[in-house]
């Protein structure tokens, strides 16, 4: 269950007994806080719920779960497939430095590590290595509550070791924290400065946008991917596999080539390693922060 939820929950409906909570308080609430939401955010919020009252269940404090017959919302067709060109990619960047230092640092780590928002904005300071140049997310911080580290390198280790300069003494403070000292709504304050240049993104193209990235690294594999971005499973990494088929394919045309060419001239094959070496180099210009 997110934090978020939680604790609207608890703010909403806290003061409601278990046993009174009806179908008719839990669908007023979805309709306040998701009702003109993705349908896969609604049905986060649903779930929420639902997951609390099948506890209250469990534990014998009520005997049926009101939110069974509220109808989750139809999530065809509800996925993200934009992919931010580099113009588009500095743009909203420069957008967000100018909004503030914060929302800039998460929008180049989101790009830089493919992290979930929620998991960039919950960081404490002691996850943060700056040595090493890694975040560690431990168990519960992450959506599938495995742990992973993630590896920041380029210019949003820079960034991050800039802003680091002026940081607390207490190391399980928030690395960024609203003005109340809670969590930095970085998906609001983005959608503010996106709609400055006119833009409409969501944060979240940025994981979609570095997932797509590292598929087309030759060499990368469908597990290593899931992996790196804290899939739980192959299925969730299945769409970005026709990125992967089109570099096989390439490969393949590219090893033919040299091939025939190999049976009339010598040395073809360090012919053939300049070529692969050059495809990665001209991949790693295009992205800002590799």
């Amino acid at each position: 269950l997110k934090a978020t939820h939680l604790r609207a929950i608890q703010t909403e409906l806290g003061d409601v007994f278990v046993e009174d909570l009806s179908r008719a308080m839990c669908l007023e609430f979805l309709e306040r806080h998701a009702q003109n939401s993705a349908p896969a955010t609604y049905n986060r919020w649903r779930a929420g719920i639902h997951r609390l009252m099948s506890y209250a269940i469990e534990v014998d404090w009520r005997q049926d779960n009101p939110v069974t017959g509220i109808k989750r919302k139809s999530e065809k067709g509800n996925r993200r497939d934009r992919v931010l060109e580099v113009d588009e990619e500095r743009a909203l960047q420069a957008a967000c430095d100018e909004h503030s230092e914060a929302l800039g640092l998460i929008f180049s780590l989101c790009m830089a590590t493919g992290a979930r928002v929620g998991e960039i904005t919950s960081l404490l300071w002691k996850h943060i290595d700056l040595k090493r140049g890694t975040i560690r997310l431990g168990e519960g911080t992450t959506k599938n509550s495995e742990p992973r580290t993630l590896v920041v390198r380029g210019r949003a280790l820079d960034r991050l070791k800039h802003y680091s300069k002026v940081q607390p003494l207490n190391k399980e403070k928030l690395v960024f924290s609203s003005s109340s000292g809670g969590i930095f709504d970085a998906t609001k304050e983005f959608k503010k400065a996106a709609a400055s240049i006119g833009e409409t993104a969501t944060l979240h193209v940025c994981r979609h946008t570095w997932a797509t990235r590292l598929s087309r690294v030759p060499g990368m594999t469908m597990t290593q991917l899931r992996d790196a971005g804290g899939w739980k499973s192959l299925a969730m990494v299945a769409r970005y596999s026709h990125e992967m088929t089109d570099d096989l394919a390439s490969k393949l045309e590219q090893m033919l080539e040299a091939e025939a060419r190999c049976t009339e001239a010598v040395g073809e094959k360090s012919d053939l390693e300049m070529q692969y070496k050059a495809m990665v180099d001209t991949w790693r210009e295009q992205a800002l922060y590799i």
